[in-house]
């Protein structure tokens, strides 16, 4: 009951007389020239405005949202750069170290020299294979080629090398010879 006097009030209270659109002789007529017309140009305008208007705002955005991927992509570029020179510097800076110890340098002076400590004894072993006429040595009683340098550099061109005869590799390790005894020991 208490329900239907609310609805009763809310009824009486938002009811409008309408005895202004009921008395309108022209209702008829309107409706039917609404349903005859044809879309405005209005609208027509109204749309292509409007698109035009989301094509500016696309535009205006992709812009800047360009320049931000490209410029992200060049801090990335750069931070992979920035990374493998620190890489690099790390790299150089550990081979100083190893340049500044002391036992490397004798190693290095033992391997690229041959030097040998007080005490030490050197050996070198000799392959069998190698030919002692083909070496290449300097020989003091040389002639010395007088001609002058382009005459000597045309003739090493023009000239064409010799072959020489294909070197049989042998997987086998050079035989040292077993050391000789010195007949006078003192």
């Amino acid at each position: 009951m208490a329900r239907e006097k609310k609805t009763k009030r809310r009824r009486g209270r938002t009811r409008v007389p309408v005895a202004s659109r009921a008395s309108d002789p022209h209702k008829p007529q309107r409706a039917q020239e609404k349903k005859n017309r044809k879309p405005d140009r209005v609208n027509i305008v109204g749309m292509t405005v409007i698109v035009i208007f989301v094509l500016l705002v696309l535009v205006i955005i992709a812009v800047p949202l360009r320049n931000y991927y490209q410029g992200r992509s060049e801090i990335a570029r750069l931070n992979e750069s920035i990374t493998a020179k620190q890489n690099e510097k790390d790299a150089l800076l550990e081979k100083i170290d190893k340049y500044k110890s002391e036992d490397y340098i004798k190693q290095e002076a033992r391997r690229r020299f041959g030097l040998v400590e007080q005490g030490e004894t050197a050996y070198r072993i000799i392959d069998p294979n190698i030919q002692p006429d083909k070496q290449v040595t300097t020989d003091i009683q040389a002639q010395e080629d007088l001609r002058p340098w382009f005459e000597v550099l045309w003739d090493s061109v023009a000239q064409p090398p010799e072959e020489e005869a294909p070197v049989v590799e042998s997987h086998h390790l050079p035989i040292e010879p077993a050391p000789e005894e010195h007949a006078d020991v003192r």
